[in-house]
């Protein structure tokens, strides 16, 4: 079953780029996704709120790097859209958060925003593949 999310680009803190730039991130991203994604985030503000733990979400667990503590995240592989193009990508959402449950963070091989030609309230399309039965 496909699903899809709509919402609006919006821009975040910059801290995904701090988390994406972190080897253990990197290489664990690569194993589960088969690519290295690109040092950022693209945030999209959706319309609705939504439980992603209905879609099967792949988990990376916590870890210990440089004397530091770094939390898990779950990912979700999905498609994001505009009206023209679709990109591989990844939602990924850590165990701990400052975002709402209506506030998304995509990962990609690629930097969406450039490749996807998106700035801040364009509206883009997420496409998962099925939920938990």
């Amino acid at each position: 079953m496909l699903n899809k999310l709509f919402g609006r680009v919006m821009s975040g803190k910059g801290e995904g780029r701090y988390y994406m730039s972190l080897l253990p991130y990197k290489e664990k991203f690569k194993d589960i996704l088969g690519y290295e994604p690109y040092e950022g985030t693209l945030n999209i503000k959706l319309n609705k709120a939504i439980d992603l733990n209905r879609f099967n979400p792949l988990e990376i667990d916590d870890f210990r790097y440089e004397n530091n503590k770094y939390y898990g995240v779950k990912l979700i592989p999905v498609k994001i859209c505009t009206k023209d193009f679709c990109v591989k990508g990844a939602i990924v959402y850590p165990k701990k958060t400052e975002h709402s449950n209506n506030i998304i963070e995509i990962i990609a091989p690629i930097k969406l925003r450039k490749y996807l030609f998106l700035k801040n309230n364009d509206i883009v399309m997420i496409i998962l593949n099925g939920e938990k039965k």
